[in-house]
């Protein structure tokens, strides 16, 4: 279990070796060299030792989502400062801003408030996001101007405690939305898709030439809530059809009914193909190939060999063997 350090202890003891025994029992297994300078420089602006900078967690990982923050101090009014630590003078501010986007999500659902920032130890600079989402960037190389920021306000003020285990705050229940059970949210948007989920549709996304592809979902790391955003966001500029193999289950149903989603039983698809009634699409998602038969897969395989101008195909699935 992780628990909070004393940034003040790390900055002063940053040489010492007794620093990794201190982070170590702390479980703070992993933190880079540049890390560790940047809490220094970081620290080295509170010359104010009233401001005591303790109970900060350091490099918490969510569990299952691969989901990292640098700094993060909680406190008993439920309000929450995360402090992101950079490195390189010329850090590209869109990632910084889309860094701190993602950080206000996931962090919205176990915080009343919540103070985002960035600082760039390189620059001497304090980032931090308006509430249009855009950054705000801050000098801080002069302690008149430290002093002045609103960063220093908030850190000078926050009593920071210890919360405990912080995988009981970031359930990952929470940030899982499924498409099935969650149509609303999804729909909505209101999720992020895990750095898992994004590797893996980024590699459906950036394939240049249509064809014929299996894609491999290992089960239980929300492939439907990564097909399903993928289609949404084809679905912009394309036809994109998804074939589910098995029936449809009543979110899919709604979907189809509700909302204009192209989705058909493999039943249905196997019926078009056959008598050759299945109307173009840019994209066909096949979706539980593990479960399709030999022979559905030779006859798919066929149509398309003639057809590969018309699409994309992907047959996704868990363990695919498909030659």
């Amino acid at each position: 279990m992780l628990k909070p350090a004393k940034l003040r202890k790390i900055a002063s003891n940053i040489e010492s070796e007794s620093i990794k025994h201190y982070l170590n029992d702390l479980g703070v297994l992993s933190i880079r060299e540049r890390e560790l300078q940047g809490i220094e420089r970081l620290v080295r602006h509170f010359i104010d030792e009233q401001v005591p900078l303790k109970f900060f967690y350091i490099g918490y990982s969510m569990p299952k989502i691969s989901k990292e923050f640098d700094l993060l101090a909680f406190d008993q009014m439920h309000r929450v400062v995360n402090i992101e630590l950079k490195s390189q003078a010329d850090y590209d501010e869109e990632k910084i801003r889309k860094q701190l986007i993602n950080n206000k999500y996931y962090l919205s659902h176990v915080a009343k408030e919540i103070k985002l920032f960035t600082y760039n130890s390189d620059s001497d600079i304090i980032y931090t996001l308006t509430e249009q989402d855009e950054l705000e960037a801050t000098d801080i190389s002069s302690t008149p101007l430290f002093l002045a920021s609103e960063f220093y306000r908030i850190l000078a003020t926050f009593d920071s405690i210890d919360v405990g285990n912080l995988d009981s705050l970031f359930k990952v229940n929470l940030y899982l939305v499924s498409p099935f059970r969650e149509t609303h949210a999804f729909l909505e948007g209101a999720y992020l898709l895990s750095q898992q989920q994004q590797v893996l549709q980024n590699n459906i996304l950036t394939i240049s030439d249509s064809g014929f592809y299996a894609v491999n979902v290992p089960s239980g790391n929300g492939k439907a809530l990564m097909l399903y955003d993928t289609v949404k966001k084809l679905s912009k500029n394309n036809t994109v059809l998804i074939v589910h193999v098995g029936k449809l289950n009543a979110a899919q149903s709604s979907l189809r009914r509700n909302y204009d989603w192209k989705i058909i039983p493999i039943r249905q698809f196997m019926k078009k193909i056959k008598s050759k009634k299945l109307q173009n699409f840019d994209y066909i998602f096949i979706d539980e190939a593990q479960n399709l038969s030999v022979k559905n897969i030779n006859t798919i395989r066929k149509y398309f060999q003639e057809h590969l101008h018309l699409a994309y195909i992907f047959l996704i699935g868990d363990k695919l063997r498909i030659e």
